[in-house]
């Protein structure tokens, strides 16, 4: 049929049903990226930067960016931080930042914060790397799609932790900014271009467990919805703290990828870390995804705590 327009079908196959936020596999060593309600948990200055390269061999494939400092204020009930996301999936290219607030109430030994974060997405897409099947076909002005759309964007988040767990759960794009709405027409027919952010779901739950005064074992997991099937993930993460400098772990994920992962503190406040995912689809047989974070700590550190919370 002459005159339909599926440009964002071509740019990122069935995107409105699939994850439009990253995927990262060192989640657990920094959720403020997908939730507001852990700034300042670790009651210190704390900066992470972290770069992600996804299907390493295929073209056009996604590469992810994002730094982020938080802390807790003078009173430590209040946590504030910012973060930034800079992401490119082919013809796509999107960045973010936000601002972030915690509220924290002390529930005995454990801590339970509410959190909100507020701040700017962008969005380009060049449809001159799309390739058609019938070029005559497109109504739509493509120097007016490939401008930037900006938009307001809003998170929440509940995360519950203490020394030794951590449950939070979050929403990302509260609000669902949308970013194209052109309908296009012609003697024979119309045509319509609609995309907005779709709600993302995150359910985090994690335990450490002592083993040996050498060896902490900490399993993890997080759910990631969009409410639709093809749309949610789990990762199944177990991961070993030895000798408190050397975390080595594996994650399992619900999308046939496996995940291994290591990471090194190069000091009290310096860590590193690398994960490698691997998976069984024809995207990451190519070479898999790498990943590389950066954490740096600022303030007095206390030697007592084993938490796999605090990394």
């Amino acid at each position: 049929m002459k005159n339909i327009i599926i440009i964002l079908l071509l740019a990122i196959p069935v995107f409105v049903k699939a994850q439009q936020d990253p995927q990262y596999s060192q989640y657990m060593f920094n959720h403020v990226v997908i939730n507001p309600a852990y700034a300042g948990s670790k009651n210190m200055l704390n900066a992470t930067l972290l770069v992600r390269k996804q299907w390493v061999g295929v073209d056009g494939s996604p590469q992810t960016n994002s730094a982020s400092v938080h802390g807790p204020i003078k009173s430590k009930k209040i946590g504030l931080g910012a973060h930034i996301i800079a992401e490119q999936i082919g013809p796509k290219k999107w960045g973010a930042a936000y601002g972030d607030f915690s509220y924290r109430i002390k529930l005995g030994n454990a801590h339970l914060s509410f959190g909100a974060s507020a701040g700017m997405i962008s969005y380009q897409y060049d449809f001159n790397k799309i390739n058609y099947a019938d070029a005559s076909e497109i109504t739509v002005n493509v120097n007016e799609l490939n401008k930037n759309r900006t938009r307001f964007d809003a998170n929440v988040g509940v995360y519950y932790y203490s020394n030794a767990m951590f449950a939070g759960y979050s929403m990302t794009h509260l609000n669902e900014p949308n970013l194209y709405d052109i309908v296009a027409s012609s003697n024979a027919s119309a045509s319509a271009l609609v995309f907005n952010l779709k709600r993302h779901h995150f359910f985090t739950l994690g335990r450490g467990f002592q083993l040996s005064e050498k060896l902490i074992f900490s399993p993890s997991l997080i759910v990631k919805s969009t409410g639709m099937k093809s749309g949610n993930t789990v990762d199944l993460n177990l991961n070993f703290l030895l000798n408190q400098k050397l975390w080595l772990g594996t994650s399992l994920r619900s999308s046939k990828t496996v995940v291994v992962l290591a990471q090194y503190s190069i000091s009290n406040y310096f860590k590193a870390g690398y994960a490698f995912d691997f998976g069984f689809n024809r995207f990451s047989r190519n070479g898999g995804s790498h990943e590389v974070m950066l954490n740096y700590s600022f303030g007095k550190l206390n030697s007592h705590i084993i938490s796999p919370r605090y990394l």
